[in-house]
């Protein structure tokens, strides 16, 4: 099938198909498109700063003299604003506890390194013929003596590296550290999540839309990520018919659309750096059948019990018991199969986890998921899940809105 026909159909069908709605309903206006919105202001200078004097007080808190972070990683495009790839060789920013930050990158690098990051930073080159490690120890100087906070996600052979040219220093775990770096969101990244999340639910409605008997699940979600990317974004959906829903993270494999039969989308777009992360399941074709409705009720209600738990200091494992309390009560416990949900932002699965045993208290500024889902092996599975930030006062459900 030819892209434009998918799409052209996808657009025209909407009177052909009949949903059961676990979300805000498709519309049968034309679409806005994607792309028509106002571009959102980039984060300034200020922003950078504020980040790295965070890093500097955890660092302190940690014992350390300086943090260690590597491109490639999450933390690194966090806090220099570049998402600049790992390769073999070595590109680094070192945050001391007070001084300039440095960043060390290959010499022929340099200028680019310079153009997309977007703090002030003292630059290190390193010649193709030196260890870049040696420059690192020369850019610590006094610290280089003492307890290096390393961000979690270094390369194992980055850190002996590291370990091999600091003989005197001792590499700290960065883990807990860097989990709570990034956990509470400020009004310019929640701008950034809210327009990811318009994007996702206004490609979802168009795929709900123009689904028809016969159209391939992997069709449908080639097509979510071609708008994605015509509109000049990253993003994917995981599309399920059917029997193939009741997995809750099943891939497309092909399948054909029956004329009637549960159909879950989840998926999200990326916009400048951060994510949505979005579920709706739908019934297509005719009424739904009495126990799929049963199904999304009892899973509605599970989201709406965990959201109502989300407030400052509730531990994230409250979240999840309010959500399964209620679909064990209905019967359905034994396939609720995940946990509730997950942190939300540069990374699509971050901290706070919604789980058992998770004894993290949430924090006014963190986004999550709630995703409860109930899935029956062989039949089908609902899952609803929306994007939801803590606030002083409760919790506020960024989607739909």
């Amino acid at each position: 099938m030819l892209r434009r026909h998918f799409l052209q159909g996808l657009a025209s069908s909407v009177a052909s198909t009949v949903v059961c709605a676990c979300g805000p309903a498709a519309s049968p206006s034309p679409p806005r498109g994607l792309a028509a919105r106002p571009p959102l202001a980039p984060l300034g200078g200020a922003t950078f700063t504020s980040r790295l004097d965070r890093v500097r007080g955890l660092v302190r808190e940690a014992g350390a003299g300086c943090a260690f972070v590597t491109s490639g990683t999450t933390s690194f495009a966090y806090l220099t604003g570049a998402a600049i790839g790992r390769s073999e060789r070595l590109i680094a920013l070192v945050v001391p506890v007070s001084g300039d930050p440095v960043l060390v990158t290959p010499s022929f690098e340099t200028e680019r390194v310079q153009r997309t990051v977007r703090l002030q930073a003292k630059v290190r080159g390193w010649q193709e013929s030196e260890n870049p490690f040696d420059v690192v120890r020369d850019a610590l100087g006094a610290a280089a003596t003492g307890a290096v906070m390393v961000e979690p996600h270094t390369e194992y052979g980055t850190s002996m590296g590291l370990a091999t040219a600091l003989p005197g220093a001792r590499l700290v775990d960065g883990s807990s550290a860097f989990a709570s770096l990034r956990v509470v969101k400020d009004a310019e990244e929640l701008a950034r999540i809210r327009r990811a999340i318009a994007l996702t639910e206004e490609a979802f409605d168009r795929a709900f839309a123009g689904l028809t008997p016969g159209l391939r699940d992997r069709q449908v979600s080639d097509a979510i990520a071609r708008w994605f990317d015509d509109a000049g974004f990253e993003g994917y959906a995981l599309v399920q018919f059917g029997a193939l829903s009741a997995l809750p993270h099943g891939e497309p494999q092909g399948a054909p659309l029956p004329s009637e039969t549960a159909v879950l989308i989840d998926g999200g777009c990326k916009v400048d750096g951060y994510w949505s992360d979005i579920t709706r399941t739908r019934w297509f074709g005719g009424a739904p059948p009495a126990e799929f409705t049963r199904v999304v009720d009892v899973v509605r209600e599970a989201q709406q019990a965990a959201i109502a738990h989300a407030r400052p200091g509730a531990l994230a494992q409250e979240i999840d018991r309010a959500a399964r309390a209620v679909i064990t009560k209905a019967g359905y416990g034994p396939y609720f199969t995940h946990r509730t949900g997950h942190g939300l932002g540069m990374d699509g699965h971050e901290p706070i986890y919604m789980v058992e045993g998770n004894l993290a208290p949430l924090v006014a500024g963190c986004v999550f998921t709630a995703e409860p889902g109930i899935y029956l092996p062989g039949r089908f599975g609902v899952r609803i899940e929306d994007d939801v930030v803590c606030t002083p006062d409760g919790a506020t459900v960024l989607t739909g809105a």
